[in-house]
């Protein structure tokens, strides 16, 4: 049965009694530090036990340092799991192979990305992706928690939301996938009611278990990142995203989707007053390709769109997209796809 707005209000931001176990925890260690390896012999080891609960001081190894999806989503038949991050519970630093998006639903939450740490505020959207290590602390009374996402599901909804805009997916797949250190995108979605609603009956459907919850949490999913996208481009955080000057890397590959049909290296950097050659470099390591690449791939994708949805002549569509000549369009058509236009336009017809 789906929860009302004002239950699911309840239910987060009430205490479970694991979350009560590690607020008692805590306060033990913090208040009493001299007596507190003695609390916690004194604890309920079947307690523990029975509910997965960390307790550092009683172990000798780490806490699950790395999970894989098979044994998270183990006995779960969906791709999309959200769960509360308990308050309280004991910092411990891990890995795992499918994506973690932190949602901070009120209040304040501190993580540490490969040794970087971030301090997330009410309406923050952190997305980690596999393999990445970090870890997650809440002290006081704010609210977080977790959309756990299989490797394949994210694909399919985060990377759908930007078919139409190949510069921008290929930036966000840098950043999620090729980057080796401190991988992470952060949405700063504030107090948006929308994207704070869509949250909630995300969490609400998953509660709910009621018939086809998997795909409604599916699309549920690709409406949201629709809305960050729509309404929080200009709001993105990443290792890649902030140059020393504030210019954003969204920022700059929008204005070459907008402009890509006469844009030039030199009057793009005088546009976001670098020189050339600072561009350039800030260029290539925020998307791992570039400037020249960048403008082509927009070019060849336009194009394709164009042969699959018009009946543009093939010299008019190397026109609309800014290709001098037609032989050129051909030529660079053919080395990308392995085809002529006209024969990809049969293809796809």
């Amino acid at each position: 049965m789906k929860l009302t707005r004002s239950e699911f209000q309840n239910y987060i931001h009430s205490y479970e009694t694991d979350e009560i176990f590690y607020r008692d925890l805590y306060f033990a260690e913090k208040e009493h530090p001299e007596t507190f390896m003695e609390y916690c012999q004194g604890l309920d080891l079947e307690l523990i036990t029975s509910h997965k609960l960390y307790v550092p001081a009683l172990r000798k190894e780490a806490w699950f340092p790395y999970l894989e999806e098979s044994d998270m989503f183990r006995d779960f038949n969906g791709n999309i799991m959200l769960c509360k991050h308990y308050r309280y519970s004991p910092v411990y630093v891990h890995e795992h192979e499918f994506f973690e998006i932190l949602c901070v639903y009120d209040g304040t939450a501190h993580t540490e990305i490969q040794g970087i740490s971030h301090t997330l505020h009410t309406g923050d959207i952190c997305i980690i992706p596999p393999h990445t290590r970090h870890s997650v602390s809440i002290f006081d009374d704010s609210i977080a928690f977790n959309i756990l996402v299989r490797g394949s599901t994210f694909q399919t909804t985060f990377f759908q939301t930007l078919t139409a805009d190949s510069a921008l997916a290929q930036f966000f797949a840098h950043v999620l996938y090729h980057k080796t250190e401190g991988n992470f995108l952060i949405f700063h979605a504030g107090n948006d009611h929308i994207v704070m609603e869509s949250l909630e009956n995300l969490y609400i459907e998953y509660l709910g278990h009621e018939k086809y919850n998997y795909t409604f949490l599916n699309s549920m999913l690709v409406l949201f990142w629709a809305q960050l996208l729509r309404y929080h481009e200009k709001d993105i955080e990443s290792i890649l995203t902030k140059d020393t000057t504030g210019s954003s890397m969204t920022e700059i590959l929008n204005y070459l989707n907008h402009n890509y049909q006469t844009v030039t290296l030199s009057d793009t950097a005088a546009h976001f007053g670098y020189s050339v050659s600072h561009f350039s470099t800030l260029i290539k390591e925020g998307t791992g390709r570039t400037f020249l690449q960048i403008i082509r791939d927009i070019k060849l994708n336009q194009a394709c769109r164009a042969l699959r949805e018009t009946t543009l002549s093939i010299p008019a569509i190397c026109e609309l997209v800014g290709y001098e000549t037609p032989e050129h369009f051909m030529r660079t058509f053919k080395k990308a796809y392995g085809m002529t236009p006209g024969e990809y336009r049969k293809r796809h017809s």
